[in-house]
């Protein structure tokens, strides 16, 4: 890894992480009002389709990271991001596109549900393979993002410990708390998502909050469309309030069902991508 890049992203689906900031809290969603109704449906279905798109065997989606500081500086990162799915684990294998500096950048993770995700990277100049866990942070044009914002959340692994129907405006909006387990060293400790229509839940935001129970980012669920027949999240909106920093994570393209080898997310393909991809950034001009 480079010393910009110690990796990188989403959200994939979705998105970023400094969860051990010293910053000050930062101002959570105006509170809105709660109203007895109807008993509210689990949540773990929905998480469970939008962890592996309604049972589809993999998937392959060129995505863009837009970045933007402060001072409103812009930064883009494209990487692909290929994954595949079984009853008891998804595979992940993203690799850097452009800019063409971090083009030798490449992330493979396993998820399971009943144990911590496990993720790799190797540094082809040492020869060494990196073992990092989901609360693991890389950095990009200086903002920090966390291996569990790369692989979309890992919202399977969380457990959903209060749930309740609220009002926001005229909408009423399904409002769930995700626990992270101890021992699956997530990033957010706890997760706020908010779902619209009780008969199939479609998310709408989630607040991430770090082992101090400060909110650490926002992400609005800014689109969502039908890509061969299954629902997909597009474009998010990321608030990043510890390094006052907003992020965007759109989906260019996807397909489903392409059966990706099973070699492709192995180490051994991880060392021989990396290692191509670094003799051909060092040999062009």
């Amino acid at each position: 890894m480079t010393r910009t890049f110690a990796l990188l992203i989403f959200l994939c689906v979705l998105i970023l992480g400094a969860c051990r900031s010293s910053a000050p809290p930062a101002a959570a969603e105006p509170p809105a009002t709660a109203t007895p109704a109807a008993a509210v449906p689990a949540i773990e279905p929905a998480l469970r389709r939008l962890a592996i798109y309604d049972g589809a065997s993999d998937s392959t989606a060129e995505m863009r990271l837009t970045v933007e500081s402060g001072d409103g500086k812009r930064d883009t990162l494209d990487f692909r991001l290929q994954r595949k799915y079984t009853p008891d684990s998804v595979k992940t294998f993203l690799t850097v596109l452009a800019p063409r500096e971090e083009s030798d950048k490449a992330l493979l993770a396993v998820e399971r549900t009943d144990t911590a995700t496990e993720a790799f990277s190797y540094l082809a100049g040492l020869k060494r393979v990196a073992k990092l866990a989901s609360s693991s942070t890389l950095t990009f044009r200086g903002t920090k993002v966390s291996v569990q914002e790369l692989l979309g959340l890992e919202l399977a692994q969380y457990v959903a410990s209060a749930s309740e129907r609220i009002r926001e405006g005229d909408e009423e909006l399904l409002k769930y708390t995700l626990d992270a387990p101890a021992e699956r060293t997530l990033a957010f400790k706890r997760i706020i998502g908010l779902f619209r229509n009780a008969e199939d839940p479609v998310p709408v935001r989630f607040e991430l909050y770090d082992d101090r129970e400060r909110l650490q980012k926002t992400m609005r669920i800014e689109e969502m469309r039908a890509i061969e027949g299954r629902r997909t999240i597009t474009r998010v909106a990321v608030e990043d309030h510890a390094q006052n920093r907003r992020l965007r994570l759109d989906t260019r393209t996807m397909q489903f069902n392409r059966r990706l080898a099973d070699k492709l997310f192995t180490e051994a393909n991880l060392i021989d991508w990396t290692s191509g991809a670094s003799r051909r950034l060092l040999d062009s001009p």
